[in-house]
């Protein structure tokens, strides 16, 4: 075998792999759109992300880019679940009141007027009601 065909081998091999990564991204991205409402924060950078059959939930360790379903136990490498917990906490922040992470839309501003918190802490839907912020 030539060193070309073997470097045309390989070039091959990365495009493959390339080309499966950008279709799980897509699958994640798929997965927020459908169903990020049901993607919840756990604690720390660990996630709770539903299954796509529809049957539980799989947990996604952000930090150590680990997830506990079928296709990344049997490929060790991110699956739609981690694109999609990913996502989720891109578009999520802390509340200021209860350190719960929520997503971004759903957050209220403190404001100007409120004493408990600073001008720019945001809170929580449950949080803004018990401190009065609309």
């Amino acid at each position: 075998m030539s060193e070309s065909s073997v470097a045309q081998g390989r070039r091959r091999e990365r495009q493959a792999g390339r080309v499966e990564r950008m279709a799980r991204e897509r699958r994640g991205i798929a997965l927020y759109r459908e169903r990020g409402e049901e993607i919840e924060h756990v604690k720390g950078r660990t996630w709770a992300v539903p299954s796509c059959s529809g049957e539980g939930v799989y947990l996604v360790d952000l930090g150590a880019e680990t997830c506990g379903c079928p296709d990344f136990a049997s490929r060790g490498e991110n699956c739609k679940h981690v694109y999609a917990a990913a996502i989720a906490s891109a578009k999520s922040e802390c509340c200021a009141g209860c350190g719960k992470k929520v997503r971004r839309r759903e957050m209220r501003g403190a404001g100007p007027e409120n004493l408990t918190f600073f001008e720019d802490d945001t809170l929580c839907p449950s949080c803004a009601v018990a401190h009065g912020v609309a």
